[in-house]
């Protein structure tokens, strides 16, 4: 092999050598480019999400905010919706208060379960005019909890045993008041507060009342003159002589009466193939045991909402809580039902409003606050999810 051979070759193996050394350089480099860039996008990725997750929570408790400004704190449009029938309402947005700065208790009967649906309110139609894509759901309930544990009913000698509570605990000196309204209409009642009996801080009231097969039992309780609520069962004696609880036959709808000067109410319910005569019973915390609740004989009419037994005007104490009963009999059938005033929005009574039982529990956000309701405090607690 010549020397200009040899030179050549050796150039080609030179140019060989380079060509992988300039291969394996760019291996290298671009291997540390994708170490560092991955480090980056892991970066950005622990800096960014946690910011989307936080810009989207704080977007839903805009949402939120205005939605409960919109709920508790306006009138609503019109302003006086709660005493306009749904299908004449017309821009329709719900707004829960009065023009005194508090809530308006007729408004808030209007989103009971259980009312006709002349006076119901849809809740599909709530949130478009809200604009609203989520869910929500509130409540309206009061910071105590007054509870009937356990009764005797024979023969007219009834006896209620219960407690007051501010979330688990029991309540001391709490005023009750306890009413037993019979198949007949006739009313007795009692009052007395919670005590230490036997050990646990808890209430007993009993009752001589008329013998009837029906019973309906109404307690409120109150705590430093700013809590009241309440509690309403029925029961029904079968053929054997033990009671036991029973639903109520219907919802009542009661609205504030505003052609008078004074605390009255109008109430109406669906009249039913049953009786020609109806009553409503107006029970609430008495301080004087001689006017302890006002009853009114209900009209049989048909007007706008149907065929009704209606009444107008009747009285009820300007603050606190009320319990309206309604109850209509015909030889051995009776029907009765009640709504309070307000009706609470909680699952014990009214139903909370909106679709609580489907909310979802990893990605709901809520606020409590407390508003003022016929010189009460109450708790209105808000969903959004």
């Amino acid at each position: 092999m010549t020397k200009s051979n040899l030179k050549h070759l050796f150039k080609r193996f030179r140019k060989s050598k380079l060509a992988q050394i300039r291969g394996v350089d760019f291996a290298l480099a671009m291997l540390i480019f994708i170490i560092a860039f991955s480090q980056v996008v892991l970066v950005l990725t622990n800096l960014l999400i946690p910011s989307l997750i936080q810009m989207e929570t704080y977007s839903k408790e805009q949402d939120l905010n205005r939605l409960y400004n919109n709920v508790f704190l306006t009138e609503g449009t019109p302003s006086n919706w709660g005493q306009i029938g749904t299908a004449s309402m017309i821009d329709f947005r719900l707004g829960l208060m009065n023009n005194q700065f508090s809530l308006d208790y007729t408004k808030v009967n209007r989103l009971a379960s259980g009312i006709t649906s002349y006076w119901s309110v849809n809740y599909i139609s709530i949130k478009t005019s809200y604009g609203l894509v989520n869910d929500f759901a509130f409540e309206i309930s009061s910071a105590i909890r007054v509870s009937v544990d356990e009764y005797t009913a024979s023969f007219g000698n009834i006896n209620l045993y219960g407690s007051v509570k501010e979330f688990q605990t029991n309540i001391e000196d709490a005023k009750i008041w306890a009413f037993v309204i019979d198949a007949d209409g006739s009313v007795t009642t009692n009052s007395t507060t919670t005590q230490n009996i036997s050990g646990s801080i808890s209430y007993h009231s009993s009752f001589s009342a008329a013998i009837s097969d029906y019973y309906t039992i109404v307690v409120f309780a109150e705590v430093g003159e700013v809590y009241q609520d309440y509690t309403v069962m029925r029961i029904y004696k079968g053929g054997g002589l033990d009671y036991s609880e029973i639903a109520m036959d219907y919802t009542p709808f009661v609205r504030e009466n505003t052609a008078v000067d004074y605390s009255a109410v109008d109430v109406s319910v669906t009249r039913a193939p049953l009786s020609d005569v109806a009553k409503a019973i107006v029970v609430f915390p008495f301080e004087d045991p001689s006017v302890s609740y006002f009853s009114q004989d209900l009209q049989q009419i048909g007007s706008v909402e149907g065929e009704i037994y209606f009444g107008e005007q009747i009285a009820m104490p300007a603050n606190g809580l009320s319990v309206i009963v309604v109850h209509e009999r015909e030889n051995t059938k009776y029907r009765a039902g009640y709504l309070g005033v307000p009706m609470f929005l909680r699952e014990s009574d009214g139903g909370i409003y909106g679709p609580y039982s489907n909310i979802n529990q990893e990605t709901y956000i809520s606020e409590t606050y407390t508003m003022n309701i016929r010189g009460l405090l109450v708790k209105c607690r808000i969903w959004y999810w």
